[in-house]
């Protein structure tokens, strides 16, 4: 009797399976028929892999012009961008004008004394921004330094941004990845800044701005600033 039971009862299981996935494949076959199959595969594969990137462009007066990218699907609202300096090394800022100075018995005293801030690392006015789905958008950002008669000789400096979906379920998907660390919630883009010029380097690429200017400038090689790099 439990034998009987048991091959009414895989019998019946099939009865059932197989139809469910015939209805499944008809399904399937008409999607791929209508293209609607490759559209959902191409949105979701945009959506897993498109993202937001940065590219610096050009010098722009005394601050400089970046583009922000937008390859994903969906709109993106811009929470935060700012140009931030490596805090753990030291770089160099050179006198472009001329300027009078004093000497003193500490040394040589600029106008303005000798500390300043860098307007890049201050800067807010993209935030809140929606760059639409598939878009760019151009902008300018304030000078590394403050003093108008100065710019930097060599620095290293991190192009740091954040970005979310304008739609609030997106948004929350989007967190979701990246509390699992599927996404990157800040992202960071590293680059040499020596006279004006910004090359993209890696994010683990240990490069000493002090060392690649005591390099560049042989004047500047003399310095006592230089001797930890003979």
């Amino acid at each position: 009797m439990l034998r009987k039971k048991t091959a009414r009862s895989k019998a019946a299981n099939n009865n059932v399976t197989i139809p469910f996935f015939k209805r499944i494949n008809g399904v399937v076959l008409w999607l791929a028929a209508t293209g609607i199959l490759a559209a959902i595969v191409n949105l979701t594969f945009d959506f897993l892999t498109g993202d937001v990137q940065v590219q610096y462009i050009q010098p722009s007066g005394r601050g400089y012009e970046f583009k922000l990218i937008n390859k994903s699907s969906t709109d993106q609202v811009v929470e935060g961008f700012r140009i931030a300096p490596d805090f753990n090394q030291k770089f160099v800022f050179k006198i472009k004008d001329h300027v009078y100075g004093k000497f003193t018995d500490s040394g040589v005293s600029i106008p303005g004394g000798s500390t300043t801030y860098m307007p890049a690392y201050e800067y807010s006015e993209m935030n809140g921004y929606i760059l639409q789905a598939k878009s760019e958008v151009n902008f300018r950002i304030p000078p590394l330094v403050a003093r108008r008669y100065m710019a930097p000789e060599s620095i290293v400096v991190f192009a740091e941004y954040s970005t979310k979906s304008s739609n609030e379920y997106i948004a929350k998907f989007e967190s979701f990845l990246t509390k699992l660390k599927l996404r990157d919630g800040k992202k960071r883009k590293k680059y040499l800044v020596a006279d004006n010029y910004w090359t993209p380097i890696g994010n683990s690429n240990k490069v000493n701005a002090l060392k690649s200017a005591c390099r560049d400038d042989d004047l500047l090689a003399k310095s006592s600033i230089c001797k930890l790099y003979k």
